[in-house]
């Protein structure tokens, strides 16, 4: 099995992935699965849209904004509906922007289902990138060997 990762991605604390996205209510989440993207496309052919990644990013931003001024105003009845749709569409970009991440790092990774670097994507699903940095620094780790 060949390991690309050498040379694309770094070892981060996967103590401090976890840490920084709990306690960025979770926008750390969008700006590692930026940086994951961004040594993907400068060092790989396996690119991701820009115009994905920053549609992705914006539809976010607005998503975690209308749910912080629906939490302030949660009197008023029309507006959990205006913040649930923005959250459903802003889920499903995200959604697809951590699948299209993890696939590219297992190609990357040269990892197929039930290798040690292969991303399980129920594990992927519940961990996003805490998980994808712990497989990094495996893959990491074994190139140091």
């Amino acid at each position: 099995m060949k390991n690309g990762f050498k040379g694309v991605f770094d070892i981060s604390s996967v103590s401090k992935v976890l840490a920084l996205c709990i306690l960025s209510l979770g926008s750390y989440l969008i700006y590692k699965l930026y940086l994951l993207s961004s040594q993907i496309n400068k060092n790989t052919e396996l690119k991701i849209s820009k115009v994905f990644i920053f549609t992705t990013i914006f539809l976010y931003t607005i998503s975690f904004f209308t749910l912080i001024h629906a939490l302030a105003n949660w009197q008023e009845p029309g507006i959990l509906n205006i913040t649930l749709g923005f959250h459903v569409i802003s889920s499903i970009f995200d959604i697809t922007w951590i699948i299209m991440v993890r696939n590219r790092i297992n190609l990357i990774a040269g990892s197929n289902k039930g290798d040690k670097l292969w991303l399980n994507p129920f594990i992927t699903s519940l961990l996003h990138v805490v998980y994808m940095q712990h497989k990094i620094n495996q893959g990491l780790a074994k190139t140091a060997i």
